[in-house]
């Protein structure tokens, strides 16, 4: 009996110092070494239109053990704008042991503008009721549609009391840009707000300082109060309504009214207003 305890014992030291030694092996056989990266250019130019693969150009990736882990190589996050149009991007590389390299430099949009608020009606409303501000949206060059995060900031000023409600329009994108609109709401009485206007398909449009735009292209029918129609159905001819833009100065940003005047007699008349904004952001 005190023979095979002897054995057990041996064995015992045996299989611990074998255990020992593999952990030791294994120890001092790890790899805690992370890829690391190469790149020839520490700031790049890219479109707003740019691809992930855009984004990963000119950069490499080599493991002291795996060898080249390019492959591997992904977009860890991108910053808010350091500057207008310019990000930080993160990179990160993998090895086979789950070793994590990374990497940032700078990257620049040459085509990227502030987001833009359009609106899909005209800015009046009938006095003593509430104005439906579902009908602005946002668009961003970077970011799409970011109609949800428009904030609309109003007084607490009386619609029935007024004949201008100004309110401001605030939308900010994924990169920390914020653009506000200032804009004035035409308080109507009952009979004014249900005359027979021009419809547009925007009531907000923008252009380039020196460029013009096709004001007659936005006109596609007549509006009665919250009433839309085809210049058919409103039995309208489209050559009965003028475009009057001479209130606008193309070659200074800033945001002006152009009129669609409906006319209706030789001394009557209904307009439709939109908002032309000449912008050097484009």
């Amino acid at each position: 009996m005190r023979i095979l305890r002897i054995l057990l014992l041996i064995l015992f030291i045996i299989t611990a110092t074998i255990f020992g030694v593999d952990q030791f092996r294994s120890y001092m056989d790890r790899d805690t070494q992370a890829p690391v990266f190469q790149c020839n250019n520490d700031e790049i130019t890219l479109s707003v239109t740019a691809t992930e693969d855009d984004f990963l150009q000119g950069i490499t990736a080599t493991d002291d053990r795996d060898g080249d882990v390019t492959s591997t190589i992904a977009i860890a996050a991108k910053s808010n704008f350091i500057e207008e149009g310019v990000i930080r991007v993160d990179y990160a590389a993998f090895d086979s042991h789950n070793n994590i390299g990374s990497y940032s430099r700078r990257v620049t949009f040459n085509d990227y503008h502030s987001p833009r608020i359009y609106s899909s009606a005209p800015m009046v409303m009938r006095s003593g009721t509430s104005f439906d501000y579902t009908v602005f949206r946002a668009e961003d060059v970077l970011d799409g549609d970011i109609s949800e995060k428009i904030k609309v900031l109003i007084p607490s000023t009386s619609t029935s009391t007024t004949t201008e409600y100004p309110i401001e329009i605030e939308v900010t994108n994924n990169y920390g840009d914020v653009e506000k609109l200032s804009l004035n709401l035409d308080i109507l009485d009952s009979a004014d707000y249900n005359r027979i206007r021009p419809n547009l398909s925007e009531y907000i449009v923008y252009v380039p300082v020196g460029g013009s735009a096709d004001l007659s292209s936005y006109l596609i029918g007549m509006r009665q109060g919250n009433t839309v129609r085809t210049f058919e159905e409103a039995e309208v001819d489209p050559a009965s309504i003028t475009v009057d833009d001479s209130m606008v100065d193309y070659t200074t940003p800033g945001m002006y009214p152009v009129f669609y005047i409906y006319n209706i007699s030789w001394n009557q008349s209904n307009e439709t207003e939109m908002l032309l904004i000449v912008t050097e952001d484009f």
